[in-house]
């Protein structure tokens, strides 16, 4: 077994490392499935993918320009899926942003009725000169697009696209092929449509390289209709699952000795598996809490990795010397909703190579590697009360699931003062249950703005208030509170916005782009090489960039712009968009946003423009 071994915490990959385009190259389309997400995770995968230069995830949240330079670029090519339900209600910063995301993200439910649970990227790069083979990334992980900084799994494969087909990699195209169709309520967007199939055929012809030791991979998707996977039973067995059902490790372990299996889990999920179906594992662990591993998402700072929720099956096979390890990786728990009835949508890889290379089972947990981490699991001296708060939690969330399939739409009508009336329904008449409380807000004004559902939701419908045009969203914030328990449950929700003005995207410009240094950062921005040009904006400016008093002594807009002029003019018509979106937009200082030297200078390069295309 190599001194590396794939399971040790500390060999831990940033989450940015998964969406850096190779040298050479630059993101083309990108599409991620998650069970939840949240907003401020979504917000910075576009500025993550635009450019490399924050020193942290939160210097780029505070840096709304940024965050509004990346979705720009990048967010009409990157399709996001998640669980209806699951999306977080309480972005920290920059909440009007979260409107530019209505279309990038789909909620969709798993057909099966159980939990929409697969978390995957896949990324198509393209070459920066034109010149070389398009080049994708497939990333299978554990982890879900949050800030959640428990212990997770990621497999990375880079390959190429080629002319030859890969049924291999059949099960994973065909989720792709899928998704658009597993949307509830509200359609998927053509859009993310296009991206999910261009992606689906380029996996199709995908050749992938090969982590070392193995020698070959095979995919598997759960709860499309297909006969469910679950790993092979061989002659040794090693599961990591924060989450357990008796009958998925009875299953995972038939005819094995206790002596060759082991099992990782929870503490408080093993105490509810029964002593006989444990008794088939003769290791029993659970992460040590002294064992502070650091956290490996982003570099803000070392801290310790909170909790399990990594998922891996290791299974050794044939007879040694010359057996063969498979390590099966991805978002299924040993759970009967994961692998045995094809309730959840999964997704599962498994690699597969010479157990002298990938390790024998019981190699994985050895003191020198992964078991370092580790201690024996106790039980409990008594057998633990059932927990009330789990009770309540379940009578929640199965209010966040009738919510989410109850097909909500929010209705846009202009008011006085330039506000507009939002007024939500429902297809169908829905009540809440009298032990139950419902609040709900516009996400971007928070919880202080919520209204109580008091009356049965239908077609009737609930005003929700006068808004500006810039806090209009499709996004809803929810809190269920169980009134028996006091349990909370609060996320987001996505509607149906119906006749929305087309200006809003204009105005949320406008509440960002507030002034002339923040309008000629941006320009900046827009006009330079992404790294460099994002730098200056999340240092404040700082680093010579002098405003537009100095424009004159400023050569390189000017050369810049120039330069664009020069090249496929991308970068000018991207200023022109956000010229005609601000307009005559003011600041709070009275005066005009776009300065008129520079509006004026502007004007000399449209015309060059216009006059391309009229050529073209």
């Amino acid at each position: 077994m190599p001194s590396d071994s794939p399971l040790d915490p500390e060999n831990r990959a940033l989450y940015g490392e998964i969406l850096r385009a190779p040298p050479g190259y630059e993101v083309d389309m990108a599409l991620a499935t998650t069970y939840s997400l949240d907003f401020e995770t979504a917000l910075v995968i576009p500025a993550s993918m635009a450019f490399q230069a924050a020193e942290s995830r939160a210097q780029v949240l505070d840096t709304p320009l940024a965050l509004l330079d990346g979705l720009e670029r990048l967010a009409e090519r990157v399709a996001i899926f998640c669980e209806a339900g699951r999306i977080a209600a309480q972005p920290r910063a920059a909440n009007r942003l979260t409107a530019l995301l209505e279309d990038t993200v789909t909620e969709v439910l798993a057909p099966k009725g159980g939990a929409f649970h697969p978390k995957i990227w896949v990324l198509r790069f393209v070459p920066l000169t034109g010149a070389g083979p398009v080049r994708l990334r497939l990333a299978i992980l554990s982890r879900n697009l949050t800030t959640d900084r428990s212990w997770d799994l990621s497999l990375s494969l880079d390959g190429e696209v080629t002319g030859v087909a890969q049924a291999d990699n059949a099960p994973i195209s065909a989720l792709l092929r899928a998704l658009p169709g597993l949307a509830r309520g509200r359609p998927t967007p053509a859009r993310n449509r296009k991206i999910a199939e261009a992606l689906a055929r380029d996996l199709d012809h995908a050749i992938w390289t090969l982590p070392d030791g193995a020698r070959r991979l095979r995919f598997a998707v759960n709860g499309l209709g297909q006969p469910p996977f679950r790993p092979r039973v061989g002659n040794a067995q090693g599961i990591i699952s924060p989450f357990l059902s008796a009958e998925a490790l009875i299953q995972l372990t038939k005819g094995l000795a206790p002596a060759d299996c082991w099992l990782l889990s929870r503490a408080e999920e093993l105490a509810q598996m029964p002593p006989e179906v444990l008794a088939r594992f003769g290791q029993v662990l659970v992460l040590d809490d002294l064992a502070e591993t650091e956290d490996g998402e982003e570099a803000e700072a070392a801290s310790a990795a909170l909790g399990l929720h990594a998922k891996v099956f290791v299974t050794e096979r044939y007879p040694r010397p010359e057996s063969t390890t498979d390590l099966t990786v991805g978002s299924g728990n040993a759970t009967a909703a994961a692998l045995l009835n094809g309730s959840n949508v999964e997704v599962f890889a498994t690699l597969s190579g010479p157990s002298r290379r990938m390790g024998w089972v019981a190699d994985h947990i050895a003191p020198e590697r992964l078991g370092r981490f580790l201690r024996p699991w106790q039980p409990p001296a008594t057998a633990p009360a059932p927990d009330p708060a789990v009770v309540a939690e379940a009578r929640l969330d199965a209010v966040r699931k009738a919510l989410a399939a109850a097909d909500l739409t929010l209705r846009c009508a202009p008011a006085e003062d330039s506000r507009i009336s939002l007024t939500l329904t429902a297809r169908s008449k829905m009540a809440m249950p009298d032990t139950l409380r419902a609040e709900l807000w516009p996400l971007t004004l928070g919880p202080n703005h919520a209204l109580t559902l008091m009356a049965p939701l239908g077609r009737t419908g609930l005003h929700l208030g006068l808004f500006a045009l810039a806090d209009v969203t499709r996004w809803l914030g929810l809190r269920l509170t169980d009134l028996e328990t006091g349990a909370e449950m609060v996320f987001s929700l996505g509607t149906t916005l119906k006749d929305l003005p087309d200006a809003r995207t204009a105005e949320i410009l406008r509440s960002i782009i507030e002034n002339r240094e923040a309008f000629l950062r941006y320009i900046r921005l827009l006009l330079g090489d992404p790294e460099a040009a994002a730098q200056i904006i999340l240092q404040g400016g700082k680093g010579g960039f002098l405003g537009f008093a100095g424009f004159a002594d400023d050569a390189p807009i000017l050369e810049d712009m120039v330069r664009s002029l020069s090249g496929d003019g991308r970068r000018l018509r991207d200023i022109e968009r956000l010229m005609t979106r601000l307009g005559d937009a003011k600041g709070a200082d009275g005066e005009l946003v776009i300065p008129p030297r520079f509006a004026a200078l502007w004007e000399v390069f449209r015309s060059v423009l216009l006059s391309e295309v009229r050529r073209g």
